[in-house]
């Protein structure tokens, strides 16, 4: 039997649950309150005002509120463990944010909902499912995690940690993913498929290499061209690179096929005055005669499975 939205949005205010949606997450909100948890945040905030507040924050899989109270109690999908539904009639209330391709449906057998939170270094995926004993349970089905010191980026192709890693002395190009390699299992020279990411390693005032070789098709005695113009004069290893957005070039860069050198690594140039932009320069350096001096490297890698 078919049924429509109004019909299942009936029948799910019969069961006592409702739902609130925006872009990609939907709360299912139901009368009852914490089981078992191991931590929460507490905010002040109105009741509706708290469940926004989850809808709209990354790192937020549920929140309970009461009647007469201000107190909105933030969890993680860490921290909530399970959640018991009481009766109408007690005021009280968890909101659980789940994936907006579920509905609230009709039979607690079609209540199972996945969600996701993001946060600066780490993803996690998890399941919330209801019994017949009234308990909600969420269990956390995936947990990725960037090693100490990256950054988490969301990309087209997937999700990727980002690092800046400094050497003492310097560092040439031809060293730099070498030295990724080093300091975090797995890690090579990332590079830049956004502005955020670019913005995000540029923060030091030296020289950093970044992924990016020069084709040999696109090395002098060639001439810039349609082929070679841009982040097209260039391969890159990093597997989940797909925009190249991060790239942009300083003033008259990259400028081997100008010049006709042998200019053949990709880097952040800076200035006196910061980011200049990318530029490519000879893979064998540590250093200029502007005193720009190469510390360092954006070194990237897919986050680590933990469950």
């Amino acid at each position: 039997m078919f049924l429509s939205p109004k019909m299942l949005m009936f029948l799910a205010l019969a069961l006592g649950i409702r739902c609130q949606a925006v872009g990609d997450f939907k709360m299912a909100i139901i009368p009852g309150r914490p089981e078992k948890y191991t931590g929460y945040q507490n905010l002040t905030l109105a009741d509706n005002d708290c469940v926004q507040y989850c809808l709209h924050e990354p790192t937020c899989a549920a929140v309970y509120t009461k009647d007469g109270s201000s107190d909105c109690i933030v969890f993680s999908a860490s921290q909530i463990q399970k959640v018991f539904q009481v009766g109408d009639f007690e005021g009280q209330r968890v909101a659980m944010k789940m994936k907006q391709t579920y509905t609230c449906g009709d039979e607690f057998e079609q209540n199972s909902m996945f969600g996701s939170e993001t946060t600066n270094t780490s993803y996690t995926e998890y399941e919330i499912f209801i019994g017949s004993d009234s308990l909600w349970t969420f269990t956390v089905t995936k947990s990725l995690k960037c090693p100490s010191n990256y950054r988490l980026f969301t990309r087209a192709k997937g999700l990727w940690c980002i690092g800046l890693v400094t050497v003492t002395g310097g560092v040439t190009g031809d060293n730099s993913g070498p030295s990724c390699a080093s300091a975090a299992s797995g890690a090579i020279l990332s590079g830049l498929e956004s502005m955020n990411e670019t913005e995000y390693i540029y923060g030091k005032r030296y020289g950093i290499w970044v992924d990016g070789k020069r084709k040999d098709s696109c090395k002098p005695p060639a001439k810039k061209s349609a082929a070679c113009n841009g982040t097209n004069e260039f391969t890159y290893s990093d597997p989940l690179l797909s925009t190249y957005a991060g790239y942009q070039f300083a003033i008259n860069e990259p400028s081997a096929l100008v010049s006709q050198t042998t200019t053949n690594c990709l880097n952040l140039l800076f200035n006196k005055k910061g980011l200049s932009g990318v530029d490519d320069n000879w893979c064998n350096i540590t250093n200029e005669s502007t005193n720009l001096c190469y510390r360092g490297m954006a070194c990237g890698l897919k986050p680590i499975m933990t469950v």
